[in-house]
């Protein structure tokens, strides 16, 4: 037979198991909401391990405080890796960037020519039971294509 205490460790794992599933580290929200749930779980379980004193009297006073500070380093932790991946990706764009800068740099490679486009205004106009309102129309002239490299 499940005790109502076992039903209620069995339901709290539960849910932060789902709340684990469902976040992800793609954004700086996702990263914080992990890093407090995983914190919260972790000092929440190191909570209930402490000292629980005479008859475990201070046993849930130790989980809540596990679990507030543990939310609080989780949250700041994932927040600063989350930072240091967002600054990693970016020196990595730049580095790619550079890199594919020097390489065409010195070589006669071609370029796009600008496509020509012509602007005509249509007067507003009634169509059926519809109403059309004035507008511009572009129309592509000439389309973009490669200018020999000089």
């Amino acid at each position: 037979m499940v005790t109502k205490k076992i039903k209620s460790n069995i339901v709290t794992v539960l849910a932060l198991a789902a709340l684990l599933i469902q976040t992800g580290c793609s954004t700086l929200g996702k990263s914080v909401g992990l890093g407090t749930a995983i914190g919260a779980g972790t000092g929440a379980a190191l909570g209930g391990i402490v000292d629980p004193g005479k008859n475990g009297q201070y046993r849930t006073r130790n989980v809540i405080i596990g679990a507030g500070v543990g939310a609080i380093a989780g949250g700041l932790t994932g927040s600063a890796i989350h930072e240091s991946n967002e600054r990693d990706k970016e020196l990595a764009y730049l580095k790619g960037k550079e890199s594919q800068r020097k390489s065409v740099e010195g070589k006669n490679a071609p370029s796009l020519q600008q496509p020509k486009v012509e602007a005509q205004w249509v007067e507003s106009k009634v169509v059926g039971n519809r109403y059309i309102e004035g507008h511009f129309e572009y129309i592509i002239m000439e389309p973009t294509r490669w200018e020999a490299p000089q």
